[in-house]
């Protein structure tokens, strides 16, 4: 049975201008901690499975695929005793969107994200982890419709929209990553691509900002509904972010780059404002 989120307009709210977020833990859910192991261990939501596969990195070759397909295929498995997924990390962020996203692209609708952060939640609704999921790799990978692979965007470079959601400094090529940045990294983007800062999606408290609010920024880029999209960042979390806004304000024929920068910095492809990062 599909979650079933009843809106209702409270003027100022921003969790409730997304369909895909919830205040509530629902009942009879299954419930996925895309936060770190340690976090998961120390303390969670009750009944949640650690879900830390969500924060590491993929790239777009079949071992990589086969691996995520594991995981997908035991999400769906357990679904058969739950009415629905609720995934949180500490609140809002790319990491819960992104396996939002793969379950998305797998098929998979039935499920929501918590909008409440962790550090708000009532004692009485935490307790200890005490599951990781960890399946074996998938024998034949499953088909990610909102997910493509490095070769379809070199293939596709010149007939899509394409872009970057990283910081202006990682998309200028100041930056290798926006987070732990090491020495010796390849600084850059992908030929063509437009830069669209994920930050601009959340409030200065973290939260998402209203829908029209966003939708309004995303417009002013030029961005055509109807035309194909493929997103990226360094990893493929922030733009799993984008990529939930953006079919939420009508656009059409939306895709993740999974392996992102982290993948195509180590081809041979073009890169433009390439630089090796030295601090």
């Amino acid at each position: 049975m599909a979650f079933l989120l009843l809106q209702i307009a409270v003027p100022g709210s921003n969790e409730l201008s997304w369909t895909f977020l919830t205040p509530e833990i629902p009942d009879g859910s299954l419930i996925l901690d895309c936060r770190s192991d340690a976090q998961y261990r120390e303390s969670t939501i009750k009944g949640a499975l650690g879900a830390s596969f969500a924060k590491k990195p993929f790239g777009s070759g079949p071992q990589s695929m086969a691996k995520l397909s594991g995981y997908i295929e035991d999400i769906r498995n357990r679904m058969k005793d739950h009415s629905g997924i609720l995934v949180f990390d500490e609140g809002q962020g790319m990491y819960a969107c992104r396996l939002a996203w793969l379950l998305q692209s797998s098929g998979i609708k039935d499920f929501l994200i918590l909008s409440r952060k962790f550090s708000e939640l009532d004692a009485s609704e935490i307790g200890a982890g005490k599951e990781t999921l960890e399946p074996p790799p998938a024998e034949k990978p499953i088909a990610l419709q909102g997910i493509c692979s490095i070769s379809h965007v070199q293939i596709n470079l010149t007939k899509v929209q394409l872009v970057d959601v990283r910081t202006p400094e990682e998309h200028e090529g100041k930056l290798p990553r926006m987070i732990s940045p090491e020495a010796g990294s390849v600084c850059g983007k992908i030929p063509g691509s437009m830069n669209f800062d994920w930050r601009r999606l959340y409030d200065k408290k973290g939260n998402l900002r209203p829908r029209p609010e966003v939708l309004t920024g995303i417009r002013s880029m030029g961005l055509i509904p109807e035309r194909p999209t493929i997103l990226y960042d360094f990893n493929g979390a922030r733009s799993s972010t984008m990529a939930l806004v953006l079919t939420r304000c009508g656009y059409k024929h939306v895709s993740v780059y999974l392996g992102s920068w982290m993948e195509w910095r180590k081809s041979a492809l073009p890169k433009q404002n390439y630089k090796v990062w030295n601090p």
